[in-house]
């Protein structure tokens, strides 16, 4: 493939050779290595390619040999330029097209995100709009090594990330933080701040097991939000039973509490049914450096429509993109029916989105021991409404309050024990 290349650069002809002694002819080119392939015998003939260099050199071994040719076609690069050389605009073209994309290949058009869970690509690329990192910025100004700093810094739940740059591309790779609430705990225990543990919401204490600190309530206690479930420190106690001093530590325990969910869903007994007719309508339009063009509709307009829109990203390779892209939106032909629910199928729809939320509860380590939601219809609603008691992990770390033991004491302390 290489070779074929460089003979098209170089221009070679096909030739028909013909006279007295062909053969003597082709030796005599082998010997003053001159290359000749695609070689071919035609009844009193020989037809073969050379190259425009080798073409030069062939009349004195014609001259021995008494041969002559005729040139069949000429291929190459040479000639194209020789059969384009009054056409300058032609010429000039090329050679802008090939500025046009150098100049292109010098920015970024195209950012692409990988490994983000949790937070979403249009607030990533939100972000790095803010610290002046977007599409069409010059990538001599793009320093990698700042935007995973940035990312890490702007983002807690983001502890690894990597930007690289690949054509007209901006790759950012990015590692969430998926611990679990203990490996969270385990990091606060890491940093030796004293810390408490305190209840997020009203619970029933079902379960205490401390592995650290003083607890401060027992199973079926209730407790309230911001009440103090472990203390983040320990009493010294003297011989006399008073505080003399705490040990300040980072409270440590697994607490479950018994909480309540409230739970409520409205929906009308009659709703909207689509039926797609099976008419579809296209139309087209054109992104240019962020400027949306949209062609003019020439199909058939819908009065009800779902439209799907596809974008296409206009690229050179795999990683040469530019900063123009086709889109295409279908639009899909509706007729709107109303309908009404009948009871029990309104509430078999009420039970299915009662049973997503406590899905939900479910994957959030939560155990669900009652059910209290009760489901009325009537002839215009239904309605879902009660409470999910669960039980569920509860206690949040915060900062102990450290406290000050009054001196007093002590002296009197240690001068009883002077007197003695």
């Amino acid at each position: 493939m290489l070779i074929d290349k460089l003979k098209y650069l170089q221009g070679y002809v096909k030739i028909k050779l013909s006279g007295y002694a062909p053969e003597r002819f082709l030796n005599l080119c082998s010997n003053h290595n001159i290359l000749i392939w695609n070689l071919e015998y035609e009844e009193d003939h020989y037809v073969f390619c050379i190259s425009v260099q080798g073409l030069k050199r062939l009349k004195p071994i014609l001259k021995k040999t008494g041969t002559k040719f005729v040139i069949l076609e000429r291929t190459g690069l040479p000639f194209l330029m020789r059969r384009y050389r009054k056409r300058k605009l032609f010429f000039a073209g090329i050679f802008l097209c090939f500025g046009i994309l150098y100049t292109m290949s010098l920015f970024v058009w195209k950012i692409e995100v990988h490994g983000n869970l949790h937070e979403t690509d249009s607030n990533i690329l939100k972000f790095l709009e803010e610290n002046q990192v977007y599409h069409g910025l010059l990538k001599s100004k793009i320093n990698c090594e700042e935007i995973e700093e940035k990312l890490r810094a702007g983002y807690g739940d983001i502890i690894w990330a990597s930007a690289k740059l690949e054509g007209t591309m901006l790759i950012i790779d990015v590692q969430e933080n998926l611990a679990t609430n203990q490996q969270a705990q385990d990091r606060t225990q890491e940093d030796g701040t004293p810390r408490d543990l305190v209840a997020e919401k009203e619970a029933v204490i079902y379960s205490i097991l401390t592995r650290q600190g003083t607890p401060k309530v027992e199973k079926g206690a209730e407790v309230h939000p911001g009440d103090i479930l472990v203390e983040g420190k320990n009493p010294v106690m003297n011989d006399s039973e008073e505080i003399v001093s705490y040990q300040y530590c980072v409270s440590d325990a697994d607490i479950l509490g018994v909480t309540e969910y409230p739970y409520e869903d409205h929906f009308s007994m009659w709703y909207e049914e689509k039926h797609f007719t099976g008419r579809t309508s296209q139309s087209y339009g054109l992104r240019l450096f962020g400027l949306r063009m949209k062609l003019p509709h020439i199909s058939r307009k819908f009065s009800d429509y779902d439209t799907v829109t596809d974008e296409y990203d206009v690229k050179l390779g795999e990683s040469f993109y530019l900063p123009f892209s086709v889109t295409k939106e279908v639009y899909r032909e509706y007729q709107r029916e109303k309908k009404q629910y009948t009871k029990p199928k309104a509430e078999q729809t009420a039970k299915e989105k009662l049973n997503e939320f406590c899905e939900e509860l479910t994957q959030k380590g939560v155990q669900i021991i009652e059910n209290n939601v009760m489901i009325v219809t009537d002839g215009k609603n239904c309605t879902a409404s009660g409470t999910i008691k669960v039980i569920e992990p509860i206690g949040t770390p915060k900062e102990t309050v450290l406290t000050d033991i009054p001196q007093e004491g002590l002296i009197e302390d240690e001068s009883d024990g002077n007197s003695n």
